[in-house]
């Protein structure tokens, strides 16, 4: 008695390996999908923080010209010197005068033409 059935041995390995093609085919469009997913999510969560990044880093700068540097009397020259800047007008642009700034100024103005000086 034969071991197989009267079919050419070409079909049986041809379905099969057929078979196994397609099951392999999905598995690797799976991880395929799998990894273009998160290779996506990378992107978008490195593209955030780069837009983060740059928030940050312009607020620093806004801070430091706005309250570290001219609320303690430095002239808007040396802060546009330490910034980088070739002129004051882009210095002034976002390094706004603080009220504090504008009051002390006055109050030496004031003691300049009056005579009171507490120093």
């Amino acid at each position: 008695m034969p071991l197989f059935s009267k079919q050419a041995a070409n079909s049986l390995v041809t379905e099969t390996s057929q078979y196994f093609v397609f099951f392999c085919r999905s598995v690797c469009s799976a991880n395929l999908a799998k990894c273009l997913i998160i290779n996506v999510l990378r992107l978008i969560l490195v593209i955030l923080f780069f837009i983060a990044f740059l928030n940050i880093t312009y607020v620093a700068r806004h801070t430091f010209a706005s309250t570290v540097t001219l609320a303690n009397n430095i002239s808007l020259e040396v802060v546009s010197k330490m910034l980088g800047h070739t002129n004051t007008r882009m210095t002034a642009h976002y390094a706004k005068l603080i009220d504090k700034c504008i009051g002390e100024q006055m109050d030496k103005l004031m003691d300049t033409f009056t005579g009171d000086s507490d120093y």
